[in-house]
């Protein structure tokens, strides 16, 4: 194995594009809705990765056997879970929508381990427990309760962003789950990307077209939530799904999941920025566990 951890820097990478995504998206989710924005942020994601697969040449590197796995990870993962996951973050806000996205990092180490065979060592294990531990400490001592700004007020009931937000942590990881199998075949992660990316917004087209309000736009788009739509699919899709894919394909999924669930303490810095409260010594003591558990992970890899 490499002396540098490629494939763990690229989680932490996906870590801190889908920081940026959450931050972005959150005016989108309200103004257009939560289906409708996933829609218009996965479609444009699809046509850029279809566009780079396509000039690059890279769809020969996709088996065909593997096309049925790359459409029911883009199902569960894109199609529920990010549209899941835009949900919650409508309801809940980006910093606690973070932490319970955290949660498929556990998931997904646990489907690995039955499904795909997948060990990890006594330190390897202490170390994503660091991290989720630190993951949790970040966000629910970050909190505050006087003088709530925007990015923190929870939209109706409580209990039903949590259990949304944890729909999405587990389409998440099963969508993980099913694409790994096929990055170990050889097939290129732009290319399965482009694939998995491109379904979900053939899928969510046809979801428009259902008779039901949930399923369209709440209000016409303006140049400003383009401009974030773009921006969140650009950061969110193109560039932190591809990281990730690229990390599933050379690491174990239990440890790219792990490391790319730190949004919540990347996130800590930036809420602070936007709303001007700054978190708690308890956030950032999180923020330290986090660092501590990612050290552990390298050095054993």
């Amino acid at each position: 194995m490499s002396n540098l951890p490629i494939a763990e820097l690229a989680a932490l990478a996906a870590a801190v594009c889908w920081t940026f995504t959450a931050i972005l998206a959150a005016p989108g989710v309200h103004h257009f809705g939560a289906v409708a924005f996933n829609r218009y942020r996965v479609v444009f994601a699809g046509t850029v990765l279809i566009v780079i697969t396509s000039i690059m040449g890279l769809w020969s590197s996709v088996p065909n056997n593997a096309m049925l796995a790359l459409i029911g990870s883009s199902l569960v993962g894109i199609v529920i879970g990010d549209t899941a996951l835009m949900q919650a973050l409508k309801r809940i806000g980006p910093r606690r929508n973070s932490v319970l996205f955290a949660t498929s990092a556990p998931m997904a180490a646990g489907m690995g381990f039955i499904w795909l065979d997948e060990t990890l060592s006594t330190n390897l294990l202490i170390g994503c427990g660091l991290i989720l531990l630190g993951v949790v400490n970040a966000v629910w001592w970050g909190r505050r309760t006087e003088g709530q700004h925007r990015l923190e007020k929870v939209s109706g009931h409580l209990g039903w962003g949590i259990l949304i937000g944890l729909t999405a942590a587990f389409g998440q990881a099963a969508g993980a789950v099913l694409a790994k199998p096929v990055l170990l075949a050889g097939a290129d992660p732009i290319a399965a990307s482009a694939i998995r990316v491109g379904f979900a917004a053939v899928v969510l087209l046809l979801v428009r077209a259902l008779p039901f309000a949930w399923a369209r736009a709440n209000a016409a788009p303006t140049s400003a939530f383009v401009w974030r739509t773009m921006s969140s699919a650009t950061l969110g899709l193109v560039l932190g799904m591809t990281l990730l894919v690229y990390a599933l394909g050379r690491g174990e999924v239990g440890i790219v999941m792990t490391l790319s669930a730190i949004t919540p303490v990347i996130i800590l810095p930036v809420v602070w920025f936007i709303t001007g409260q700054r978190p708690s010594r308890g956030a950032w003591l999180g923020a330290a566990l986090v660092v501590v558990g990612s050290s552990v992970i390298f050095l054993n890899s």
